[in-house]
């Protein structure tokens, strides 16, 4: 047989890295667990997350910003859940980092054990981002 079962040295198209990337986000596990998961090597989820990231980094003020229009962010939620007022859903998670040392290192270790930096996410009624906050340890 001559059959390639595994994706090594396959390309990783971008939308894949963009989903991979908000796995690795959203699951609070570790790389290895979502590459198991999603059929990738550790590796490959590392090099993925590090560049999804970078370009959410740089290219973030262009794509995410709050709405300007208010009143239609508010009719738009209220037709999904019939909830008045609402302008955003947020969520958060936890994403391990290394340990970023020096005095307040302990800060980041949460119950436990590992170092996590606490991400929010803004969302609209259309799925859209509208702010993305990563700035506080993760420790709870």
């Amino acid at each position: 047989m001559d059959c390639n079962f595994d994706r090594r040295g396959l390309k990783i198209d971008n939308i894949t890295k963009v989903l991979i990337a908000l796995r690795f986000y959203a699951s609070g596990n570790d790389q290895r667990v979502n590459g198991d998961t999603l059929g990738y090597s550790q590796a490959s989820v590392s090099i993925v997350v590090k560049e999804v990231s970078g370009l959410q980094a740089k290219c973030g003020k262009k794509w995410i910003r709050f709405p300007s229009n208010l009143q239609d962010t508010k009719e738009q939620f209220y037709l999904i859940g019939e909830f008045p007022g609402v302008i955003g859903a947020i969520d958060c998670t936890h994403v391990p980092i290394k340990s970023p040392g020096g005095n307040n290192a302990e800060m980041y270790r949460n119950r436990k054990g590992w170092m996590p930096l606490n991400v929010q996410i803004v969302c609209g009624p259309k799925m859209q981002i509208f702010d993305i906050v990563c700035r506080w340890p993760g420790s709870n």
